[in-house]
């Protein structure tokens, strides 16, 4: 009973959870400040002539995609220049930011006995290993800069159905979340979800229905949709976008692409219960038919999910809003082909919802259990204290993972061991080790790539180049 009293105090002091969730998120990134500039950091970031000056930038907004996302690297170089650790500082902010976010958009969702729910899913977002690509790599900022925005947007949506809210502050809330969502797309494009996101929660959290939902699309969810309308034709019209727009249709049949990324979402459920098989470019199959093994099985596994949300509808609403949430954030990635099939960073937002479907099972579970089998006092401490090992598990996991980005040789030395048969991260261990001066090293993983993927130039080129430098030094 003491125990059970002291966790009741505990959810009583929003300011003590805040205090922990920060804690331990930002304990568990500690390796993260050592992490080097990776991949795509460098012409992205340090070689993008655009971010040179203000005026510059300026000057060719115009060209400029994800506009909210470069002012934050255009700010980043002008107080750190190349030096990565205040990159990651802002990272580990954001991050940050969004599980206190987390946390404050699932307490308006929850009563009574599930009310320490909002705390686990806002913990485990925190900590779970999934997030260190969109949090460590510095180019990820795009799927933290939109999640911290889309969140800021949603909790300011939510809160517009409090009655004990502040009649002032109360006309500010839709205006505040439009802004918001405004910065969210200006960071990345797949926070158009946004409107779908609402009408997940005012039908599964506020339950309206009929003709009082219809009037809250009107009067509330409109003004949203309008804006991901408007921001559709602008990027439409922007010439950039045009240029991607039609790599993207060139990639992959859209057929083959659906079938791909079905597959794709299944091993990023994976991911979630296995998190040592993280990589950072993974090799996934192109898929062309219902029956290619193993789309037939994740058609399974994805069907039994949604039914399980439909199916829990009514029961249990916070697990069907968080399977919702899973798949709807998923849904631009899915739909739109793109070079790699799934990129870790892109679950950054979606995985909120399935960290709060799988707390909420495991709620349920311990509640049915409680039932059957009334726990003593040893026992109900014994129960809560399950989730401990998980935690530091988790922790581990993801402290290990950002250790990893301290130096190119070692994150696409793991690559490499988990996607074997793939030419491209060959290619960018022997352009790390060709960094450092180990031409042999280089040589070899350039050979590798050339030999896997025959029509990959750069590869080739990179093969080349070595190979005189080599002799040449010789």
């Amino acid at each position: 009973m003491q125990y059970k009293n002291a966790v009741e105090r505990f959810l009583q002091r929003p300011w003590l959870i805040s205090l922990l969730l920060l804690t331990v998120g930002a304990g568990v990134y500690t390796g993260a400040f050592f992490g080097a500039f990776q991949y795509d950091d460098g012409f992205a970031i340090l070689l993008n002539p655009h971010l040179d000056r203000a005026d510059i930038f300026a000057g060719h907004l115009d060209h400029i995609v994800r506009p909210v996302l470069h002012i934050t690297f255009l700010l980043d170089r002008s107080f750190y220049g190349h030096h990565p650790a205040g990159y990651h500082l802002l990272n580990l902010l954001l991050h940050l930011s969004s599980g206190l976010l987390v946390y404050r958009v699932l307490s308006r969702a929850v009563t009574g006995k599930s009310r320490h729910i909002p705390f686990w899913a806002a913990l485990l977002f925190l900590i779970h290993p999934i997030q260190t690509e969109a949090v460590t790599y510095i180019s990820g900022r795009a799927s933290e800069l939109m999640a911290f925005f889309y969140l800021l947007a949603f909790l300011l949506y939510v809160k517009t159905s409090d009655p004990t809210g502040h009649r002032v502050t109360g006309r500010l809330l839709i205006p505040g979340a439009m802004a918001f969502l405004l910065l969210s797309l200006g960071s990345k494009e797949t926070a158009m979800t946004f409107p779908l996101a609402l009408l997940l929660w005012d039908v599964l959290i506020r339950r309206l229905n009929g003709a009082a939902l219809r009037a809250t699309f009107l009067s509330a969810h409109l003004p949203f949709w309008l804006i991901v309308l408007a921001a559709a034709v602008w990027a439409w019209r922007h010439p950039r976008y045009s240029v991607l727009a039609q790599f993207s249709l060139e990639v992959r049949p859209l057929w083959d692409n659906l079938l791909s990324e079905l597959h794709a979402v299944t091993y990023a459920l994976r991911l979630f219960f296995f998190p040592w098989e993280q990589n950072f470019d993974h090799d996934l199959p192109t898929m062309h038919s219902l029956f290619q093994w193993p789309l037939p099985l994740d058609l399974v596994v994805l069907g039994g999910l949604a039914t399980l949300g439909l199916i829990m509808a009514r029961r249990v609403p916070l697990l069907s809003f968080g399977l919702g949430w899973f798949f709807v954030h998923l849904l631009p990635t899915s739909l739109i082909p793109r070079a790699d099939l799934m990129s870790e960073r892109n679950l950054y937002l979606a995985s909120i919802g399935l960290i709060l479907a799988v707390v909420v099972l495991v709620v349920l579970f311990l509640q049915r259990l409680t039932v059957a089998v009334p726990y003593s006092r040893t026992g109900r401490v014994a129960g809560y204290s399950l989730a401990l090992p998980a935690v530091l598990v988790l922790s581990l996991l993801t402290y290990q993972r950002n250790l990893l980005y301290r130096d190119e040789v070692s994150l696409w030395s793991d690559t490499v061991r988990k996607s074997p048969a793939k030419a491209r991260p060959h290619n960018n261990l022997g352009h790390a080790y060709a960094m450092q001066g180990e031409w042999e090293e280089a040589i070899e993983e350039f050979r590798i790539a050339a030999r896997l993927d025959p029509d990959y130039a750069l590869a080739k080129k990179n093969l080349r180049d070595a190979y005189l430098h080599q002799v040449g030094r010789q």
